[in-house]
């Protein structure tokens, strides 16, 4: 499996960098986590629209603005005939008018799907199944598998999920887990986002091998979130636009180091 990084901010893109979203491709399968602002620029068209699956993991604009941009992208090379079938596209139930305006989108070569914790899907090798974080929304963490090798994403979620995200995600091979707040800004311990050091302890309680930050304000140095992690959790890169990430490769690194 690889993993592109297409966006890391929240809640707007600013200066080169989207809102989330993960590409995920295994042979001629590709999933995408979440859809925000600008992430549909860093696809290659219109090849990553064949066999993709959009999962949004919640309905706040910021993981699925471009939604749009993907469905009505999916028509135009339908009509060309460089697209053989729908794109797929799995979300939560809830909010029912967030639902109602994506599954009404005229201009679409899609099919839609609900998601929730009970669901599993089959896509090529890889399985996914989900976790419901806390979050002021209906909102799921993500896991995907491939025999030995797995991802999770976390989506946005509070600390108070920690036990349940940390058991969804033992032994993960990357953890991508939002870290949107930091400690010296005085949050307090329970609030609908992790701070770096947060999803550090969850990384440390799940024994992942590695954790990928991501869910940055603008605002904020991005070495500031490193820095606070790796007081918990030494194996943590924030992510950035356009990064790469072969998980073999990264497996097979992990091995070498023990």
């Amino acid at each position: 499996m690889k993993l592109k990084v297409l966006g890391t901010q929240s809640p707007v893109c600013k200066e080169g960098h989207n809102c989330p979203g993960f590409f995920i491709q295994d042979g001629n399968n590709r999933i995408l986590l979440d859809c925000g602002s600008g992430t549909h620029s860093l696809l290659t068209y219109p090849n990553d629209l064949q066999n993709l699956s959009v999962i949004i993991s919640h309905l706040h604009r910021d993981h699925y603005n471009d939604v749009f941009n993907l469905q009505y992208g999916s028509l135009v090379f339908h009509n060309q005939k460089r697209i053989e079938r729908p794109i797929d596209i799995y979300m939560p139930k809830t909010p029912i008018e967030r639902v109602d305006d994506i599954k009404g989108e005229p201009d679409a070569y899609a099919k839609y799907h609900s998601i929730d914790e009970d669901t599993k899907l089959t896509i090529g090798n890889m399985n996914v199944t989900f976790c419901k974080t806390d979050h002021p929304v209906e909102t799921y963490a993500i896991k995907i598998q491939n025999g030995n090798r797995s991802i999770v994403y976390t989506s946005d979620t509070s600390y108070s999920a920690k036990n349940r995200i940390a058991n969804f995600a033992k032994d993960a091979d990357l953890l991508i887990c939002e870290s949107s707040l930091l400690k010296e800004h005085g949050f307090p311990e329970i609030n609908s986002h992790l701070t770096a050091a947060q999803a550090a302890q969850i990384a440390k309680q799940a024994n992942v091998k590695g954790l990928a930050l991501t869910h940055f304000w603008p605002e904020e140095d991005v070495r500031k979130y490193t820095d606070e992690a790796k007081e918990v959790f030494k194996n943590v890169i924030a992510l950035k636009e356009g990064q790469i990430i072969d998980i073999e490769i990264a497996k097979k690194e992990e091995r070498s180091k023990e």
